[in-house]
């Protein structure tokens, strides 16, 4: 799985980077191999001026089960990203339970 993280406006460092990028990997490790690509965006929309600002959001281009997108805002970049990361693990595992629901659908009923 590729994960891009695009940072605009925010200075981030490789090793915050890489941190992201390890939270995103460890969120969807069991759907790991429906997971072609993940994009993050962090962004800070207020800049300087502080407050509820920190904005990360996900894009996950997952094959079959679509694109997952999901976003959090809060007052540290951390507290976004984590619950971000949450987020789509979350969409990640009902994406898949969406799907194998489904599959049981197209069986056909057998009347007795």
């Amino acid at each position: 799985m590729r994960v891009t993280i695009r940072s605009p406006h925010v200075t981030i460092d490789q090793d915050q980077r890489y941190e992201i990028a390890e939270a995103v990997r460890t969120a969807l490790a069991h759907v790991e191999s429906r997971v072609v690509s993940v994009q993050v965006l962090i962004d800070d929309s207020n800049g300087p001026k502080g407050g509820v600002d920190q904005r990360c959001e996900c894009v996950a281009n997952c094959g079959k089960l679509g694109v997952l997108h999901v976003e959090a805002t809060s007052s540290e970049l951390k507290k976004a990203v984590n619950s971000a990361v949450t987020k789509l693990r979350r969409a990640a595992e009902h994406a898949v339970d969406h799907k194998r629901g489904e599959r049981k659908d197209k069986v056909p009923h057998r009347r007795s």
